[in-house]
């Protein structure tokens, strides 16, 4: 469940800092369909890059972006089908591309999802407050970048064997880096840190992927609709949909399954994982390098 209790006094220090940065949150009716978006901020966006450091760019937290570096405004859902030569079977397998969300990666959705229910309610407070983002990679890159935009201090938890470049443009984005032992599946590591955080400083707060419900909810409510879409768009009356496949991590994108599963009640959701650390196959643990999948744990939500 996500708390939205909401503190007025911490709540009214959020408002003056975001009209003191002219921070306008958008909505997840808007992230479904841009074409709700104000023309003011359509305007402002033919300025400003994909990737670039501009709240205007939480509006193109969306599947719907126009796939170009810079100025795009929003078309229809990004997806690729893949051919069955490359497969090797008949079934039609179609994929999501989030290549064209700010930073590469829909991680910033599921960061929005996180950090937004807690300013607009003032459970988080800007002015005094950092955001602890603990991640095998993009979801910490997403953390920081909404961090950012959403003018809010970051620090960025993630094992220091992840690739160079993440930390490269993290020192960049986040206020505070901090490398721990191992790789991708050294999941255990990076929640050890986030005690270390939470016992040393009193003005942190910890937002765990894996147990945040707004990870999980973004999901259900903006990447299923989306893939709703483009099977009522690609799907033919002798078409049938069998199911959504997602490989494991935080468990967030398993919401957009969820969504799925009311609309198709007997479709499947599969979970794939690394065969190196087969958690959920066989309660094994072991190391991989497939960024962007965590594992040697099952995630609350």
């Amino acid at each position: 469940m996500i708390d939205l209790t909401i503190k007025e006094k911490q709540l009214e220090r959020t408002v003056k800092r975001a009209k003191e940065k002219n921070i306008v949150i958008p909505t997840f009716e808007q992230m479904r369909n841009p074409e709700l978006i104000p023309d003011k901020i359509k305007d402002n966006l033919k300025g400003i890059g994909l990737w670039d450091i501009n709240s205007y760019n939480l509006f193109r937290i969306t599947w719907k972006n126009e796939p170009v570096k810079k100025g795009g405004l929003f078309d229809g859902v990004n997806f690729v089908e893949l051919p069955s030569e490359l497969t090797g079977v008949k079934t039609r397998i179609i994929g999501l591309i989030g290549k064209w969300f700010p930073t590469g990666a829909h991680k910033v959705g599921a960061t929005f999802g996180c950090l937004v229910p807690r300013l607009v309610t003032g459970q988080f407070d800007p002015t005094s407050q950092k955001a602890v983002w603990p991640s095998t990679g993009n979801y910490c890159r997403g953390g920081a970048y909404n961090s950012d935009l959403l003018s809010c201090e970051s620090i960025a938890i993630l094992p220091e064997g992840i690739s160079k470049e993440r930390f490269e443009w993290l020192a960049k984005v986040a206020g505070e880096v901090i490398a721990t032992p191992g790789t991708e599946s050294n999941v255990k590591e990076i929640f050890d840190k986030t005690w270390e955080l939470k016992k040393t400083r009193n003005n942190v707060v910890i937002f765990n992927q894996f147990d945040e419900f707004g990870n999980h909810l973004w999901h259900y409510d903006v990447t299923g609709h989306a893939m709703e879409e483009v099977l009522s768009q690609a799907m033919n009356s002798k078409d049938h949909y069998a199911g959504v496949v997602l490989t494991t991590g935080s468990a967030g994108t398993l919401g957009c399954g969820d969504y799925l599963k009311e609309k198709f009640p007997t479709s499947k959701i599969a979970a794939g994982e690394a065969l190196q650390c087969p958690t959920l196959l066989s309660n094994g643990f072991g190391a991989h390098r497939i960024e962007g999948i965590g594992d040697k744990h099952v995630p609350w939500i």
